[in-house]
C-alpha cells in the first residue's frame, strides 16, 4: 500500500520572483493579500501563471547523469539505475523522508488599486501531493521490491507519517485597505475568500506501523493503527467531487519615504505612488478545509494486523477492491474497514512574515518567512522556507535572485527575469547544471498586463515603446 504511494508521489514552490515585487499586483496575493494595494499599479491584469515544483530527499538523479535537455528528447537518453532500469536512484541512509509536489496555474485574474483602498479577483488550479517522515527502509521496498534480501527478516516498528495529495479549482475574492495612517507610518489589512472546488483527494495517516518482511511472498503485519480516505473519481461521477472555503489573512506595515499626502483623483490612473523606505508584513495563508461527499471513503485501522502469505500475487483494479481486499485480511469482512462515506482535508496553512527593503533608486532587498501551520489526519503538508532576495526593478526589467533555506535544512539559489509582461524563473536553479544531485526542480512563469499609477494614456493615443527602460 504504502510503497505504491511512494512510487506515484515520486514521479517552486512559493514563487518568489513572482509574489515580491511592486510589479506583482494580484499575484503579490499569494504571499500576503493586504500587499496588492502597495504595488507600483492601478490595475493589474493576469493572463496566466504557472509554476511546477518538485523536491524530495529519497530520490534522485546522479549529478554527473543529469541533462535537462535530456527530458526533452526519447526515453533512451535518461540515466538508468537498478535491476528495473529505472530513471533514478534512491539515497541510502536512515533519515527519514520528505517528498512534495506542487502545480500551480492561475487564470484569468486581476486587481485595481485605489487611494486607501484595493480588490481583485483571482482564478487558479492547483495539485498538491505530499509525503511526510516516511520510514527509510520503505524507499528501497518501493524501489527495489519485496524480494531485496538486505529487508528480510528485520521488525521494523514506526510511528507517526503522513502522506496526502488533492487537486481543487479555487475561486478568490480579495481585498485591501489602509486602517492606520499618521505621518510616514502607514498600517494595511488585507483578506482573501476563497471557494474551493475539489477534484479529488486522498490521505494516509499512520500512527504505528509494526511488520516483517519475511521474504519474497510473506509479509508479516504484527499491528497497523491509522486511517485511509479518498475520493474516488470514475466515468460517472461529477467533475467536482468536494466543496470547501479558505481564507488569506493579511497585515502589512510601510514606512513611507514621505509623509501622508493628500492627494486625491477622480481618475485611478492619477493617483501617484508613494515610495517606502521599508514594508514589513505577516500572513496567514490557506486557512480551510475542503469537504469530499460524492464517492468518498474513509476506512480506519485500529491496531490490527496479519501474516499475509502470497503477497506477491495480490491483484486489484480499482482502489475501490484495494480496501475491501485490505479489510477482509484484517478483519475477515470487506465492509468492516469503512467508517465514513466523506471525507475532510486541511489546505496546505501558513505563518508567513515579509519584509521588503528599498535601498536606493531600483534596487531592493526581501527576506521571507514560511512556516507551515499542521493540524489533523488529512492536513496537506507545505514546506517551510527562508528566502533572501536582492532584486533590481524598474518598469520593463526585474531581475531577482533568491537564496532560500528548504525545510529549514537545503540550501537553494535561483534566478528570476521579468521583461516588461513576462516573467520566467527558478527557485531552484543549480539543479539545471550537474552542479549537485537531482533531486527536484521548480519553475515558473507569468504573463500579465498592468498599469502604472500616474499615468495616464491620453485618448487615442499609441504605447510610448521608447520610455526610458531604467524608471
Amino acid at each position: 500500500m504504502i510503497a505504491c504511494t511512494l512510487q506515484i508521489i515520486a514521479v517552486g514552490q512559493e514563487m518568489w520572483g513572482v509574489v515580491n515585487g511592486n510589479y506583482s499586483g494580484i499575484n503579490s496575493t499569494l504571499i500576503n493579500p493586504a500587499n496588492m494595494l502597495h504595488t507600483k499599479l492601478y490595475m493589474d491584469v493576469n493572463v496566466v501563471t504557472a509554476d511546477l515544483f518538485f523536491e524530495n530527499n529519497a530520490f534522485y538523479i546522479h549529478k554527473g547523469d543529469f541533462k535537462p535537455v535530456s527530458f526533452l528528447r526519447s526515453d533512451d537518453n535518461l540515466p538508468e539505475y537498478g535491476k528495473d532500469s529505472l530513471p533514478f536512484d534512491y539515497y541510502r541512509n536512515n533519515q527519514r523522508k520528505d517528498l512534495h509536489f506542487s502545480a500551480l496555474v492561475l487564470g484569468p485574474s486581476f486587481s485595481v488599486s485605489r487611494r486607501d483602498d484595493a480588490f481583485g479577483f483571482r482564478t487558479g488550479f492547483r495539485t498538491v501531493l505530499s509525503a511526510r517522515d516516511v520510514p527509510h527502509e520503505l524507499i528501497p521496498l518501493s524501489y527495489e521490491g519485496l524480494n531485496y534480501e538486505p529487508l528480510h527478516n528485520i521488525n521494523y516498528n514506526n510511528d507517526v507519517m503522513l502522506i496526502t495529495g488533492m487537486s481543487w479549482t479555487e475561486i478568490g475574492f480579495s481585498y485591501a485597505r489602509t486602517i492606520y495612517r499618521r505621518g510616514p507610518d502607514h498600517l494595511t489589512a488585507g483578506i482573501t475568500a476563497k471557494f474551493l472546488l475539489g477534484m479529488a483527494g486522498a490521505y494516509l495517516d499512520i500512527e504505528n506501523m509494526d511488520y516483517i518482511v519475511n521474504n519474497d511472498s510473506t509479509l508479516n503485519i504484527r499491528n497497523i493503527r491509522g486511517e485511509l480516505g479518498f475520493s474516488s473519481s470514475t466515468a460517472d461521477a461529477p467533475l467536482f467531487s468536494g466543496k470547501g472555503f479558505a481564507f488569506d489573512l493579511g497585515l502589512v506595515f510601510e514606512k513611507m519615504s514621505r509623509g501622508y499626502s493628500s492627494y486625491r483623483s477622480g481618475k485611478l490612473c492619477k493617483q501617484p505612488y508613494e515610495d517606502y523606505h521599508y514594508r514589513i508584513g505577516v500572513s496567514l495563508l490557506d486557512l480551510g478545509l475542503m469537504n469530499f461527499k460524492s464517492d468518498a471513503q474513509r476506512h480506519v485501522y485500529d491496531d490490527v494486523g496479519v501474516f499475509w502469505e502470497n503477497v506477491d500475487t495480490v491483484n486489484f483494479r480499482n482502489i475501490d477492491q484495494f480496501t475491501q481486499m485490505l479489510s477482509n485480511e484484517f478483519y475477515g469482512d470487506t465492509d468492516a474497514s469503512l467508517a465514513s462515506d466523506r471525507i475532510k482535508m486541511i489546505l496546505p496553512a501558513a505563518l508567513s512574515v515579509q519584509l521588503d527593503y528599498h535601498f536606493r533608486k531600483q534596487w531592493y532587498l526581501n527576506a521571507t518567512f514560511m512556516q507551515p501551520i499542521m493540524a489533523g489526519k488529512a492536513y496537506i503538508y507545505r514546506p517551510a522556507q527562508i528566502a533572501v532576495t536582492p532584486r533590481y526593478e524598474t518598469q520593463y526589467l526585474e531581475f531577482s535572485m533568491p537564496v532560500s533555506l528548504y525545510n529549514y535544512r537545503y540550501p537553494r539559489m535561483g534566478l528570476s527575469a521579468r521583461f516588461w509582461f513576462f516573467t520566467i524563473g527558478t527557485d531552484k536553479l543549480l539543479g539545471f547544471f550537474n552542479l549537485t544531485d537531482f533531486t527536484g526542480m521548480d519553475i515558473y512563469m507569468s504573463l500579465k498586463f498592468n498599469f502604472l499609477k500616474g499615468r495616464c494614456r491620453p485618448s487615442g493615443s499609441q504605447c510610448d515603446y521608447r520610455r526610458d527602460w531604467r524608471k
